[in-house]
């Protein structure tokens, strides 16, 4: 599996982002891919007394991330945007697993990681921590160098058919756009509701409602930050709600406001980006 099995889409109000953070995403190649499915980092330099809280609605996977001071963390697949205000000068590194591949790595149970944040080397070992020095150390060349050869190292032996399964199934509700309900998604890989519920489940903790709902999230929000005026009514009929009501209702729901005020932020903040720039 060299294809994209998660999104690059998430990072909300993206417009404001790009004057605050400088976001890199880095090739996994190999035999690695097969589990992680990029690396990242982010960059960001702010002038003294300001901050930036970078918000991000949740992929379905667990990342390993390397930090300054607070040291490696892993954490699972969120059931809710996660908040990052960041000040000052700094960087952070990570791994981005593909979706049930941390599972599939480590052997972990997907229920217990699903939402979760721990110190990496409760997973990795005392060795992560001197790992974390060498990424802060260096750069991201550096840094993909070091996190390779360490997961390298520590892959399962084997072919896992179940995971490898999951991932051409996760491929396919990421590209095809008609898919927005389990059902569709079930007769086309020629199984059952029950048994797309029982591999997410096995793999990634979160179900494969969840999963298209999320995918039609990242669409959503990064067609209102591209084009504001978008007519929502559908936008709604094409990503698969039933009506815009219900859109609305999701899109509050994880994001914490309506999709219409959402669109408004995105159009102050391109129109800020424009002015800053001449």
């Amino acid at each position: 599996m060299n294809g994209p099995t998660s999104s690059d889409k998430g990072l909300l109000r993206p417009q404001q982002a790009a004057r605050h953070i400088d976001l890199r995403r880095y090739p996994v190649t190999g035999a690695l891919g097969m589990y992680v499915e990029r690396y990242w980092a982010v960059h960001w330099d702010l002038p003294e007394g300001t901050a930036y809280e970078s918000v991000v609605i949740p992929h379905p996977c667990a990342n390993l991330s390397f930090m300054p001071v607070i040291g490696a963390e892993v954490h699972g697949p969120g059931v809710a945007v996660s908040r990052h205000p960041l000040a000052g000068r700094g960087r952070v590194f990570g791994a981005k697993f593909r979706p049930g591949g941390f599972t599939a790595f480590t052997g972990i149970e997907a229920a217990s990681v699903a939402d979760w944040a721990v110190g990496a080397g409760t997973v990795f070992g005392p060795d992560v921590d001197e790992l974390n020095a060498i990424v802060m150390s260096g750069g991201d060349e550096a840094g993909i160098e070091a996190v390779s050869a360490f997961l390298k190292a520590r892959m399962p032996s084997g072919v896992d058919e179940r995971y490898e399964e999951l991932l051409g199934i996760v491929a396919r509700m990421l590209e095809d756009r008609t898919l927005t309900r389990v059902d569709q998604l079930a007769a086309q890989c020629f199984t059952t509701v029950k048994g797309l519920q029982r591999l997410f489940g096995a793999y990634i903790g979160l179900g494969p409602k969840m999963l298209l709902r999320r995918y039609r999230l990242h669409d959503a929000a990064d067609r209102l930050a591209a084009d504001p005026g978008v007519d929502l009514a559908g936008l709604a009929a094409e990503l698969g709600w039933s009506d815009q009501a219900h859109f609305t209702h999701d899109f509050k729901d994880l994001i914490g406001y309506p999709p219409s005020e959402y669109a408004a932020q995105c159009a102050t903040e391109a129109r800020e980006l424009v002015l800053a720039r001449r």
